[in-house]
């Protein structure tokens, strides 16, 4: 497996950069959705959550407001900031811990979901990671991953495009395209790497896709040019066949239960980077 690192870790990453200036129809329904399938399928009654990359706790409000309880988990100090004035505002209360995904400070077995939404594949070592994400779930719990995929039908479609007519146009734009990894990613995720990472430490119950199309040249455009409402309920219809094809998606979203016993960390060659979250560990198993 290739992991691109970088080996200055950002302490101060915000999510200014995520949108760009315009969005389109194809794009705002993909957030949309991503987000309501992620909620949906980590929805327990009553239960104990641990949202990993935690951002802004938009998610973990939306989980709150549904009687569920939890802590968050973010690295970056500008976005626990953010994320503190969130819950602030919507009058939530939540623990709030700073801490790499791959060194979470909890006990083990201490939460009944634990979420990780758009952020394994920024993380140093994704494959340490999940295991940490089984660890701290309770056996009869879940562990719930969203993804975007690199190897969906819009970004294959949208490179094989970029070839031919590369072959016509020697000059054409060189900027980076959507299919590209973005500087802040380790791993280019796709289905076949998801199982792969996911699988030695989470036994999967299913893998659902989210929205299609999204990155292939000039579909946006032709969204944007159609009347709201008509866009959108071209991009439900779409949805429903990417919910079962996840393989062509443009993101995975993926529930399974930890593995008990939980097989050692297999080695990836690199050393985790060391990090004391300012939240005191001793007090975060009790939350």
């Amino acid at each position: 497996m290739n992991i691109h690192v970088d080996p200055k870790v950002d302490l101060h990453w915000d999510d200014s950069h995520v949108l760009p200036p315009v969005i389109y129809p194809d794009l705002e329904f993909l957030f949309q959705r991503m987000t309501e399938k992620t909620l949906d399928v980590a929805y327990r009654p009553g239960a104990r959550f641990l949202d990993i990359g935690c951002g802004r706790a938009v998610d973990a409000s939306a989980l709150l407001r549904k009687g569920m309880t939890g802590a968050g988990v973010e690295l970056s100090d500008r976005m626990l900031e953010c994320a503190q004035a969130h819950l602030a505002d919507a009058g939530l209360q939540m623990c709030l811990v700073r801490a790499f995904g791959e060194t979470l400070p909890f006990s083990d077995n201490s939460f009944d979901v634990v979420i990780c939404k758009g952020a394994l594949d920024h993380f140093f070592d994704p494959a340490h990671s999940v295991r940490e994400m089984a660890r701290v779930a309770r056996p009869d719990g879940w562990v719930v991953i969203s993804i975007a995929n690199f190897e969906s039908m819009g970004f294959r479609l949208g490179r094989a495009l970029d070839r031919f007519l590369a072959r016509f146009q020697p000059k054409r734009d060189a900027a980076p395209r959507l299919w590209d990894l973005p500087h802040d990613h380790t791993i280019r995720t796709s289905f076949p790497l998801l199982c792969q990472l996911v699988s030695p430490y989470v036994e999967i119950e299913r893998v659902w896709g989210v929205s299609l199309f999204f990155g292939f040249p000039y579909w946006n455009i032709f969204l944007k040019r159609l009347p709201r409402p008509l866009a959108f309920g071209i991009l439900r219809i779409i949805d429903r066949f990417a919910s079962i094809m996840p393989f062509f998606a443009d993101v995975l979203v993926l529930r399974g239960r930890p593995r008990r016993p939980l097989p050692a960390r297999m080695p990836s060659g690199r050393k985790v980077p060391g990090f004391s979250p300012e939240t005191d560990p001793a007090a975060a198993p009790g939350i």
